[in-house]
């Protein structure tokens, strides 16, 4: 398997810390018989709780750029380094985020999530090398 499918199992796998974390704080907020129940009420989960759930939120809102542009190079057989880097730099900078959006001052989580952003446009930009 090639490293930047590595970046991809490793971002599979950030993707389901997150959702744990998620269900976890959102269990322990809200209460089992919501969780468990059709949730018609709507309910948010807030505070630091709210920061987890919310950033696993917007890890669901990139995840399908970067598996696309993965496929794409892969598809094409242009994968090359960029690419490589690009698959990297998305995980590492997705990885950040998550405390980033938990504990970080203001202006701290914009800045990985344009690292996980550029890490993308570095894997597309192996279709033009």
């Amino acid at each position: 398997m090639t490293s930047d499918l590595w970046a991809l199992f490793a971002a599979l796998l950030l993707a389901s810390v997150q959702l744990t974390i998620s269900s976890v704080v959102t269990l322990r907020q809200l209460g089992g018989a919501w969780v468990a129940g059709p949730r018609d009420e709507p309910a948010e989960v807030t505070g630091l709780s709210g920061r987890f759930v919310r950033a696993h939120r917007n890890l669901l809102e990139i995840f399908p750029q970067f598996v696309a542009a993965l496929f794409l190079v892969h598809a094409t057989h242009a994968a090359g380094p960029l690419s490589v880097v690009g698959a990297w730099m998305f995980v590492v900078g997705r990885l950040a985020y998550v405390p980033a959006y938990a504990f970080a001052p203001p202006g701290v989580r914009p800045i990985c999530w344009l690292v996980a952003q550029v890490g993308i446009f570095l894997i597309l930009a192996d279709l033009f090398v």
